[in-house]
């Protein structure tokens, strides 16, 4: 079928005009196109061919980048202009004017998109989803962007209910994927048949594919996908050569090799490497490699070993074991040791012996694809813990804290990682880096740097671009062999005391290293206040000289019960025994109480200086019955918005309201015009224009500062026991008095938890916040530790846009003065210092008292929260059950129209 005709197959109705975007618009946009390809015409590349596809992909602070050996930054650093990315609708048309249909333009241009402003296009695809000639297209268009959006169960609910062609068709990569993530049984084989029957004929999709059934455990179905894209038109060069990269995991997980045998008296031990099915997340850093040099360090010390296995394996760490320091060695008969390597995330696809000793160190929180975590590890390994790190909760499953707990205890790189672990129930103690330790393979001699040797910038802002440059980071480290990088790694760390005056780095496995080895170098960390750091950053000369020999003195004695063939139980008591006062040490420390914050201003005197402005506005019509507390929040902006809120309490129920309206820039006027809409209602105002919290780090765009004034409800209300808030945002479809009516018990609130993958992990969430503390990363450390100290492991963040708040409770635990100053101190806006409070001990909502069009399929809702930055008064954007809100506007016309007839 030609392209034209394509187009226009099915608009046969007055819902047509809708679904066709104008021929203005599509002119409107020529422009812009043109423009966008003038500029990408003029730009010239900013690396070496080799790196062009690497440092596009990576960090977000990216110099040009070259190999570590010998930087050559001579060449002109260009100018790169950002252009700004087209309007949802200005690419949609785009792609229809290519000639493909609706449905098609939507999903390419939602799935091609590299940022996407997402209340645009969900703006954009549920108004095509309301009409029945453009439903499918708005549906897959919604489906795409909640997947984008960390919004799972939506993008699967959605996915799932398109046809099945329209499905094969449109997102079939996404369709599996939405699948797998909720472990619904009908996606693997439905893609299975797609594939089997030809329905998908991209080879790029049918790359997705495969890559997403071996992450489903289904390489045999991967392996017909990889087949059917490489006879597939339209092959790329790069699509071939990522196919030929995942092929031999592909069969790795299909013919898993038999168990090896390790010789009778030999010691099997596992070396890390850092390979993966996933090209994203296999390793292209050269630090992680340094790691598993200082690790091996703690093997090779041990005197008189015999290294076996294949030559590969034995010859780069032979190497290492001619570099032991003497004075680091520690005496023994020696012992056999049976060499094998398995590779961090995917230690699950390695063929590994029996009761192999592994030394377990760094992080393990890159999942395949982004659905699998490989933790925890193969079960034949026997991992011995230090200088871990975790900070996603989702790596923080029961069976992983469960191996965790088994393994015990674990060495920390970091407080952070500390605290999460004890809050989990997981001993644990603060280790410090590996890194510290790596000096036990580099000698004492070598060959200073000259005195006129240039100083080296790793992976940080250099003065100037005639200055030395290296990055840790470089796409050679994903394909070279494990003896390769790590003699890479080795060379590289040598290098930076024979070949440069001083070292500055951003990174920690460059930093640590190279004061171990004896280099001169900074750290200049991106964010100071970054988690990870939590023991590291603010560590001394003194401190690092105590990590480096607390590391060596724990590991040491468990490493020669190991080389002397002791049992997998006896080894675990030398751990427990040796590790059991730093343990105690940090049940310390992790009990030590956090000084609560204090704001710059007395918030009693604020509350008391608001309750001073209280109007109350009696209802002139009084309902009989017991009243119904809602209280809202709002400033100027709102004014209509809050009729239309107050409009939707009443008209659903026959029970008397009354309204505290926490208010910025209102006045009599204001109270005068509520009065008369509604004169069943009483009203108490509270002007909050006066209360500054200070700079709310964490304030969302589209949020006004007056939400925060909810947080001085207890106080300002002393009169109330309980109050229901009610977003301005969000509207009644049904009498509320049952969810008023709910028995708190001794709660402090009531609340929805969020179901956004992103959100949902309370924990996950203050550590985002953390991220905005780079000038304070003292302010970041107590925010994690009186979390993990308040509330339990596990709890989840809720939305705090309806909320049944218990304010008996809320004032017996001294909320307002103890929390407001989260604020000013931690930069939380107001949702954020809810979840600070009551994050474990909040009542769970129903979900139809919080129903999110944004979020999910809403069927049955009682209050529908437009959440987000797409609102349903705005009038040129449509949102789902706007049509709610328009009857709430016409309500509120109504009794206007009413009040001027009397």
């Amino acid at each position: 079928m030609p392209p034209v005709s394509r187009r226009h197959t099915g608009f046969h109705t007055g819902e047509e005009a809708h679904a066709t975007l104008t021929q203005d618009v599509a002119e409107g946009v020529a422009d812009a196109l043109h423009t966008a390809d003038l500029h990408a015409t003029e730009l010239r590349p900013v690396t070496p061919s080799a790196q062009e596809s690497w440092t596009a992909a990576k960090e977000d602070n990216r110099q040009p980048l070259e190999a570590w050996s010998a930087p050559n930054r001579s060449w002109d650093k260009p100018f790169v202009e950002v252009v700004e990315p087209l309007t949802g609708d200005a690419v949609v048309t785009q792609a229809i004017r290519r000639g493909l249909p609706v449905d098609e333009a939507v999903a390419t241009a939602v799935r091609d998109a590299k940022a996407i402003k997402t209340g645009e296009w969900r703006a954009l695809c549920h108004s095509l989803a309301a009409y029945p000639a453009t439903r499918t297209a708005g549906v897959v268009g919604s489906a795409l962007i909640a997947q984008r959006s960390g919004l799972r169960d939506l993008a699967w609910d959605l996915l799932s209910s398109l046809e099945d062609a329209d499905a094969a068709r449109l997102a079939p990569a996404e369709y599996l994927r939405a699948g797998i993530a909720a472990r619904d049984p009908r996606a693997v084989p439905a893609a299975t048949a797609w594939v089997e029957h030809g329905l998908v004929t991209d080879p790029a999709v049918l790359l997705e594919l495969a890559r997403l059934f071996f992450v489903a455990d289904e390489p045999g179905t991967a392996q017909v996908a990889v087949d059917a894209a490489r006879k597939a038109p339209g092959l790329t060069p790069a699509t071939a050569g990522s196919l030929d990269y995942l092929e031999p995991w592909i069969r790795k997980a299909a013919y898993p090799e038999p168990t090896p045998r390790v010789p009778a008296g030999h010691v099997s031990f596992a070396v890390i490497d850092y390979k993966a099915p996933d090209e994203v997340v296999s390793s292209s850093n050269i630090g992680d490699n340094v790691q598993t040099v200082a690790s091996l360090g703690h093997l090779l010390r041990h005197e008189n070993l015999r290294l076996h296995g294949p030559a590969e394996i034995v010859e780069p760490v032979q190497f290492l074991q001619g570099r032991v320091r003497r004075e680091h060695v520690v005496p023994g008969a020696g012992a056999d040791v049976q060499l094998t390597v398995v590779q961090r995330d995917v230690t699950y696809l390695d063929s590994v012996p029996e009761n192999t000793w592994m030394l377990a160190f760094g992080w393990y929180m890159h999942n395949q694809f982004d659905l699998r975590f490989g933790f925890p590890f193969h079960e034949n390994l026997n991992p011995l813990f230090v200088s871990f790190h975790v900070n996603k909760h989702a790596v923080l499953t029961p069976t992983a804290v469960d191996y965790l707990k088994a393994h015990g205890p674990i060495g920390c790189r970091d407080w952070t990682t500390v605290h999460l672990l004890l809050n989990a129930g997981v001993p644990a103690f603060f280790s410090g880096c590996l890194t510290t330790t790596v000096n036990t393979v580099f000698p004492v001699e070598h060959e200073a740097a000259p005195a006129d040797a240039p100083v080296v910038y790793v992976d940080t802002q250099a003065p100037s671009i005639d200055d030395a440059y290296v990055t840790h980071s470089y796409p050679e480290v994903r394909s070279a062999s494990f003896g390769t990088n790590l003699r890479d790694a080795v060379a590289l760390l040598d290098s930076y005391r024979t070949s440069y005056t001083k070292v500055v780095t951003s990174r920690l496995h460059c930093f640590l290293p190279s004061w171990s080895i004896g280099a001169n170098v900074d750290f200049t960390p991106k964010n100071n206040a970054d988690i990870r750091f939590a023991g590291l950053l603010d560590a001394d000369e003194v401190d690092r000289l105590a990590m480096q020999k607390r590391i060596r003195d724990l590991v040491a004695p468990a490493m020669s019960r190991i080389l002397a063939g002791a049992s997998r139980d006896d080894v675990y008591a030398t751990w427990n025994e040796v590790t059991a006062p730093l343990v105690e040490h940090a049940r310390r420390v992790h009990a030590e109480p956090v000084a609560a914050p204090v704001s710059s201003f007395d918030v009693g005197a604020v509350v008391a200086g608001v309750r001073a402005t209280r109007v109350v506005v009696p209802a002139v019509s009084p309902r009989s019955g017991a009243t119904l507390e809602v209280a809202v929040a709002l400033d100027g902006n709102l004014r209509a918005q809050m009729e239309v809120v107050v409009g939707g309490v009443v008209e659903h129920t026959d029970r008397p309201v009354r309204v505290f309206a926490l208010t910025r820039e209102h006045g009599p006027a204001d109270h005068a015009r509520l009065a008369e809409l509604f004169p069943e209602v009483t009203f108490e105002w509270y002007a909050c224009d006066d209360v500054d919290y200070g700079p709310v780090l964490g304030m969302l765009k589209h949020i006004t500062v007056a939400t925060m004034d909810r947080l001085l409800l207890p106080e300002l209300l002393p009169h109330v026991d309980k109050v229901l808030y009610h977003d301005l945002d969000a509207l009644a479809v049904t009498d509320l008095a049952p969810l008023f009516d709910t028995d708190l018990g001794g709660a402090p609130l009531m609340a929805r938890p969020s179901i956004s993958y992103n959100y949902r992990h309370g924990i996950g969430n203050v550590i985002r916040s953390t991220r905005l503390l780079r000038h304070d990363p003292q302010a970041a450390r107590e925010l994690v530790l009186s979390t993990t100290q308040r509330h339990r492991h596990g709890f989840r963040g809720f939305n705090a846009g309806i909320l049944l708040l218990n304010l008996a409770v809320m004032r017996t635990d001294r909320f307002t003065a103890e929390f407001v100053p989260y604020a000013e101190r931690y930069g939380l806006n107001d949702q954020d210092i809810l979840n600070a409070y009551a994050g474990s001990r909040y009542l769970l909502l129903e979900d139809r008292w919080n129903s999110w069009p944004t979020q999910e399929i809403v069927t049955d809702p009682a209050l529908i929260h437009w959440a987000g930055p797409v609102k349903p008064w705005n009038p040129d954007s449509y949102i789902h059950l706007k049509e709610h809100w328009l009857r709430g506007e016409a309500v509120i016309a109504e009794r206007r129209a009413a009040v001027a007839a009397r």
